[in-house]
């Protein structure tokens, strides 16, 4: 009887057992997700609370290995300057230059050709390239020179994630904060003979930063009797015409500073020289030109050293009127 029982009990057992299997997966296949669900979705709600702990990359597309691959379906040159910009939106974009001087701009949907050819050197510090923040504004700036004595700034700002060219930078570009720029405008003005100019000349212009782009600081024409009204001037151009020099057109520009022209000789045939003023408290001071850290010259204005606070040759009013603007009145007029 017991013998009985024990193999009633048994067989009892293996019959749940059996229906335990069988019954279990025709559940799962049976059961839909629910309505508007798919099972990607079923999973990512089950790990849910796991992956908020963990930090979430949107888009590796945008990593620098990423960009530079999306450029190599573009060209097969080497990579020879590669910069990284964050766009703000947790996103990447890359200004890349290739070794036969194509500027290209990066991002994760393609990439863009700027500027085909540029002469690439490394003589001289102004050539690297420069990356900028200039108002919450990206700015990529290149200088191109093939050794020579000139070279041509070449630069362009993100605008809603699109690259937008300056297209007037003059030579050897430079930010100097606060949204102020200054560039070189070089000619060959330093002496006339029959009116031809020769000796080339570097002369520094101003710009600064707007949601536009850049602007120069214009310069308005004033008079030599005018400057004579601010403290410091009449010294200054007794030096100057004392020394047999005739004074030219005087330009000042919104950033306080002023430009005068000199030169002697005939307008024809002689030497072009210029002297920058800074305007502050109706007194003018004299800027030395080129002065640096180790610069031996001396820090006043007389008649034996106005080489030492002239860049040589003629200011004008604009290097680029294209985008100049002008001041409305001298301040004491």
């Amino acid at each position: 009887m017991n013998k009985k029982i024990l193999v009633s009990i048994i067989t009892f057992c293996l019959l749940l057992a059996g229906c335990a299997k069988g019954g279990t997966p025709q559940q799962i296949e049976k059961a839909p997700f629910a309505p508007g669900t798919t099972s990607k979705a079923a999973f990512s709600e089950s790990t849910a609370s796991t992956a908020s702990a963990t930090p979430i990359i949107l888009s590796s597309l945008s990593s620098p290995a990423q960009l530079k691959s999306i450029l190599a379906k573009y060209t097969k040159q080497q990579i020879v300057f590669f910069q990284l910009v964050a766009l703000g939106n947790k996103q990447n974009a890359a200004f890349a230059i290739v070794n036969q001087g194509d500027v290209w701009y990066i991002i994760a949907s393609g990439a863009q050709k700027l500027q085909s050819g540029i002469a690439l050197s490394a003589d001289n510090q102004f050539n690297s390239p420069y990356l900028w923040s200039v108002d919450d504004t990206k700015v990529f700036k290149y200088e191109s020179s093939s050794g020579g004595s000139s070279s041509l700034s070449y630069a362009w700002y993100i605008n809603d994630e699109k690259p937008v060219e300056l297209p007037y930078t003059g030579m050897n570009l430079s930010y100097l904060g606060n949204g102020q720029f200054t560039t070189i405008g070089d000619s060959f003005d330093l002496n006339f003979t029959d009116g031809i100019g020769a000796g080339h000349t570097y002369k520094h212009y101003y710009l600064y930063w707007t949601p536009e782009g850049l602007k120069e600081y214009g310069g308005l024409k004033i008079t030599q009797q005018q400057l004579l009204n601010v403290k410091g001037a009449q010294a200054i151009i007794e030096a100057i015409t004392e020394s047999g020099h005739i004074i030219d057109e005087i330009y000042y520009r919104a950033n306080n500073l002023i430009n005068l022209n000199y030169h002697s000789g005939d307008q024809n045939n002689g030497d072009f020289e210029n002297l920058t003023l800074e305007y502050r408290n109706n007194t003018v001071t004299p800027e030395l030109a080129y002065a640096g850290s180790n610069s031996s010259k001396t820090e006043s204005f007389n008649e034996s050293n106005l080489s030492d606070f002239s860049y040589g040759g003629i200011y004008q009013a604009a290097l680029f009127s294209e985008i100049a603007t002008y001041p409305d009145k001298f301040p004491l007029n």
